[in-house]
């Protein structure tokens, strides 16, 4: 593990845990009656907020069937990955796959062996997907530019999906590719530990989403991969939104909230994204919410909490 941990830290991480648990297991599913030959619903990337306990629950196989229909599809390139708002956003895509690969990796042992055989079978087209897009990125040679923020927090989604792929199906050439960005990333690192390099014109609300975005998928990298220098990175970056962000204005969605709890210093804002999704979506939290909080949780409980 990354960190010794007190016994207040990690009684910090249990109660976190527990409330996070809570959130997930109080929430509906969200629906999909409106997906479309063309597009898919990130939110049935909640796969994971269902599988989290390592059930196998009746919901399971109806969020996934369409994208086991969907991976040999030649049209699986070309198909739009949208939210309930109809919002296709570029890390939707990975973080339907990542979702779906920590669902893969927790219910192993309990799927059916028909049902384990057609998941993995379909999983791997959809993670050739994002090692072609990753692996034919041009990189900036320094900074990385918040204009292009949401290229950046794709890319950022694809390594961490490639990360726990490679894992699952032993390919080390994805878990290399996963390295390598998070690297860059890290290399890219502004002095206030923004992980973008932001000019006056880039407005304030997109850019810390984007940051935040980037800051969830290299939280939860770091400590899966046990990289020290990613995760010295994510205590700058969550310095950055504590001293100079209002991440609440950028999002009501928990995007790194793992990342905030982790580091003591920023237990208020982890506070400040719980209370926003309690607040705003108070009965039923979004599909993309759900998503976030699960892996929240998977992070947590690597810690024992």
């Amino acid at each position: 593990m990354l960190v010794t941990m007190s016994g207040a830290i990690l009684e910090n991480f249990r109660h976190n845990a527990r409330v996070v648990h809570s959130m997930l297991h109080e929430s509906g599913l969200p629906s999909f009656v409106d997906e479309s030959a063309t597009t898919v619903r990130v939110e049935r990337g909640v796969v994971l907020a269902t599988s989290i306990d390592g059930l196998v629950s009746k919901a399971v196989h109806p969020l996934v069937d369409r994208l086991i229909e969907l991976a040999s599809s030649p049209r699986l390139p070309e198909l739009k990955v949208v939210d309930a708002a109809s919002h296709s956003r570029a890390a939707y895509r990975p973080l339907l796959v990542y979702a779906w690969l920590q669902s893969y990796r927790l219910l192993y042992e309990t799927l059916p062996t028909h049902e384990f055989s057609r998941w993995e079978e379909a999983i791997r087209p959809w993670a050739d997907l994002l090692e072609s897009d990753l692996g034919s990125t041009a990189w900036p040679v320094q900074t990385l530019p918040a204009s292009a923020g949401d290229r950046w927090a794709e890319m950022a989604w694809d390594a961490l999906a490639l990360f726990v792929a490679g894992k699952a199906f032993v390919r080390d050439v994805w878990i290399d590719l996963a390295a390598d960005t998070f690297g860059r990333l890290v290399r890219g690192q502004q002095p206030s530990g923004a992980f973008l390099a932001a000019t006056p014109s880039d407005q304030p609300e997109t850019w810390w989403y984007h940051e935040l975005q980037i800051l969830h998928a290299a939280s939860s990298y770091a400590v899966m991969a046990e990289d020290r220098t990613v995760a010295a990175a994510v205590a700058r970056a969550g310095a950055f939104h504590q001293n100079e962000t209002q991440p609440d204005h950028a999002t009501t969605q928990p995007w790194g909230l793992f990342a905030l709890i982790w580091n003591n210093q920023t237990k208020p804002l982890a506070d400040q994204l719980l209370h926003s999704v309690k607040l705003q979506q108070p009965g039923a939290i979004d599909g993309v919410s759900l998503m976030l909080l699960a892996d929240c949780l998977y992070c947590l409980r690597l810690f024992g909490a």
